[in-house]
């Protein structure tokens, strides 16, 4: 069956919805930058059906339904956001997306005007940058101008189809764990969990990615129980995009989740929770080994393994840079001190996984955060169900990718992560494969009720 006859028939109602919105759309967009937002529009319910329609028919009727909502809202919600906010301030943009808009375009004026070093372009935005700081996303920014003028709904559509083409690879990824059931819950939550859903109406880079890190775990996951040579140039691709998007996700990846990941199903058995208790122990170990190193470095200025402690000084580095503002936690710590860390290690964990707190109500952006922390609080039952599902039954499955990356991703936001704004904003990268270990827990959950009932 043809892919447009397909979809028809799968779910009529949403050629309805779909015309409705494209006349709200075309009169809502800014009359400056209507054209592009547009046909990335259009593009983008292209590409959300092609997906779709390589999978089992059996999911599309869902998956149809869930991506157009999931999709829709998220236009109608920037289009909402975006020109509420241009009354406010006249640009449309809140906080990190203005600035990543403006070095953007001045970046692609240096290109125009004939400068093509990289180096040079970077030298000189760094003094006018108003982040201060000028990033892979700034670049992605003058790329998407290139070629759509400085339309800021463009970079911020594409952001909300990159938020929505998630839901349908954590749909898979859940369904090949457990059951439809729990893929459903999983690609629910992953649509509309409140944090998320803002992060991609908005130039932010976390929705594209988001949308990176689903997509490789869903190439790996297939490459690893149905190897196919188009699956490698996949995660090829993919990588690449990510190291460009987010560095130090790709770095997390490649070099502590695979590698832990590959060295816990070797060694498969039923201890394998103790193992990652026993790594998790020795790399706090090692880290409090660097610190008394440091400190006989001090003392030792010919100590021959001067050049060994790079990682722990990175860290506590990007750790100082973030921890500002009235959010900023466990500031003024000095990490080369034994006692500072064993105190620091748990308490940083903590607040990796609950933060921000009820009860921290200093600002609106907080207040806001309450019902979605108390939700998932509420949730943290689930994820320790789905947790043991997993490595009791889809170890074999590439299940163990899913738990390495989730906890290694947390245990390093609790180091770098120094104010609990930025580790809310940057926690999203791992909350989709939570959605994966609620999903699953709920469904066994329920199961369990329903039969003892």
């Amino acid at each position: 069956m043809m892919l447009k006859e397909k979809i028809i028939n799968t779910n009529k109602p949403v050629i309805l919805m779909i015309g409705a919105v494209i006349a709200l759309a075309v009169n809502f967009l800014p009359s400056e930058g209507m054209v592009f937002p547009f046909l990335i529009f259009c593009i983008g319910l292209f590409i959300g059906m092609f997906f779709i329609n390589l999978m089992p028919e059996q999911d599309n009727k869902f998956l149809i339904s869930l991506f157009l909502l999931a999709f829709l809202s998220r236009i109608f919600a920037s289009l909402f956001f975006f020109n509420a906010v241009f009354l406010y301030n006249g640009n449309g943009m809140l906080g990190d997306a203005w600035p990543f808009s403006q070095s953007g375009y001045d970046v692609l004026q240096m290109w125009l005007a004939g400068i093509r070093d990289i180096k040079t372009i970077t030298d000189n935005m760094m003094k006018i940058t108003a982040s201060g700081n000028l990033g892979s996303y700034d670049f992605w920014n003058a790329v998407v101008y290139f070629f759509t003028g400085k339309s800021p709904m463009s970079v911020i559509f594409i952001n909300c189809l990159a938020g929505s083409l998630a839901v349908i690879f954590i749909y898979y990824i859940t369904k090949q764990m457990c059951s439809i059931k729990a893929a459903k819950i999983a690609a629910i939550l992953t649509a509309f969990w409140p944090s998320i859903f803002m992060w991609s109406i908005q130039n932010l880079k976390e929705s594209s990615s988001i949308f990176l890190i689903v997509f490789l775990m869903w190439a790996m996951l297939n490459l690893k129980t149905r190897f196919r040579f188009h699956f490698i140039f996949l995660v090829f691709i993919l990588s690449l995009a990510l190291k460009e998007m987010r560095l130090i996700s790709f770095f997390v990846f490649y070099i502590l989740v695979v590698p832990f990941a590959l060295f816990l199903s070797i060694c498969r058995s039923k201890r394998l929770e103790f193992i990652f208790l026993g790594i998790l122990i020795i790399f706090i170990g090692v880290s409090l080994f660097e610190v008394v190193k440091l400190q006989i470095v001090k003392l030792i200025p010919f100590f021959p393994t001067r050049g060994n402690i790079e990682f722990l000084k990175w860290a506590y580095e990007m750790r100082t840079n973030r921890a500002t503002g009235g959010t900023a936690f466990l500031t003024g710590l000095n990490l080369s001190n034994p006692l500072n860390l064993v105190f620091f290690v748990p308490t940083a964990l903590l607040i990796a996984w609950l933060a921000p707190f009820p009860w921290q109500v200093g600002s609106m952006s907080q207040i806001s955060a309450i019902p979605e922390m108390l939700v998932y609080y509420m949730l943290i039952p689930s994820i320790f169900s789905g947790y043991r599902f997993i490595m009791k039954h889809r170890v074999s499955e590439g299940g163990l990718l899913i738990i390495a990356y989730i906890f290694i991703m947390m245990i390093v936001l609790a180091f770098i992560e120094g104010n609990i704004g930025t580790l809310f904003r940057h926690r999203a990268m791992v909350l989709p494969f939570l959605f994966v270990l609620i999903g699953i827990g709920l469904e066994k959950i329920t199961f369990k009720i329903t039969a003892h009932d």
